[in-house]
């Protein structure tokens, strides 16, 4: 008798058989892979991207696109606030200046002062503001050439020439050695383009530096008229040129020597007479008098000594103020 064979379903009711995978479930598969792939690659994305998007967190400043270092701690460049408190005015003999401070440079701990805010011209310190802006350019050793507007400055000067060519670091060096005014508006039309240009350059530095007690109307000093500050400000400025590394090399040279072989000798007499000194500018004219920033450094501390109208010698005044700072260190 033959068997009969069993209907379709019980045939399905054993061990359900393994089929292999149509094409349309592949694809099925493959899509879902791929919306899954875009999906964590756009979280990548989106995790990168939204911190440059946020205007409060890891902005660029635009002081990074311009050389410019940001405000931080209340004081421009990052360093600390200059403070008074517990600072002495007692005379000191021989110590007869209009205007005079030291400080620890550091700490902007304030030592001594007499009348530090007092408004007063300050001859070529001034261009202590001009060299931190031009160095700020950089390419120091680069040669540029003397225009017409760098020349015929009054005072004392390089005589530079129209058609010259110079290196910004001898500039610098003449500047800040020799304490040249053509040399300064030199460095501050090709920073600027024009005198006017950089003076307003440099009294928005002064405002983001917090020097309010100044005003700039020229970028050597020779010109008295508008061109003012204080003790206070002039060795906060110290400060920030002395934070620079290439400044505070040359501020400290004796003797510079130039590209084309001659040199310019330092004004600063603390540099030969002065134990550990280490500069900064002298600066004199017939209204603001004999001033002098001056430096020293000694036992991990450096020491910034303003004078200005000083009524005696500059250099024994600056001296005597970076000698009475370092007693009251130790002490």
């Amino acid at each position: 008798m033959a068997t009969r064979r069993p209907p379709l379903y019980s045939l399905q009711a054993g061990r359900r058989r393994h089929r292999r995978p149509t094409g349309l479930v592949v694809l099925l598969a493959a899509t879902l892979v791929a919306v899954l792939l875009l999906v964590i690659g756009a979280g990548v994305v989106l995790w990168r991207l939204l911190p440059l998007l946020d205007h409060g967190a890891g902005r660029i400043p635009p002081s990074a696109l311009t050389g410019v270092a940001p405000v931080s701690g209340g004081q421009g460049g990052g360093l600390s606030p200059m403070r008074a408190a517990g600072a002495s005015r007692k005379p000191v003999p021989g110590v007869t200046a209009a205007a005079a401070i030291v400080l620890d440079a550091g700490s902007g701990r304030v030592l001594w002062a007499r009348r530090a805010h007092s408004h007063r011209p300050v001859a070529s310190l001034t261009k202590l503001m001009t060299v931190l802006l031009a160095e700020r350019t950089g390419g120091l050793s680069r040669a540029f050439t003397i225009t017409p507007a760098m020349t015929g400055e009054q005072g004392y000067t390089l005589g530079l020439r129209a058609g010259q060519r110079v290196t910004v670091r001898d500039m610098l060096a003449a500047t800040l050695i020799a304490s040249a005014n053509d040399a300064a508006d030199a460095l501050a039309v090709r920073r600027s383009r024009s005198l006017t240009a950089f003076v307003s350059l440099m009294n928005r530095e002064a405002h983001r530096l917090r020097l309010s007690d100044t005003h700039f109307s020229n970028p050597s000093g020779i010109i008295d008229s508008g061109n003012s500050s204080s003790a206070w400000d002039m060795a906060d400025l110290t400060r920030h040129v002395l934070k620079q590394a290439v400044l505070r090399r040359l501020v400290g040279e004796k003797v510079y020597r130039r590209g084309d072989g001659g040199t310019f000798v330092s004004r600063n007499e603390l540099l030969w007479t002065y134990t550990d000194a280490i500069g900064v500018k002298t600066g004199s004219t017939t209204l603001a008098g004999d001033c002098l920033a001056a430096a020293a450094r000694r036992n991990g501390h450096t020491l910034i000594a303003v004078v200005l109208g000083a009524h005696g010698d500059e250099f024994d005044e600056g001296a005597k103020l970076l000698d009475l700072g370092f007693r009251r260190l130790s002490g």
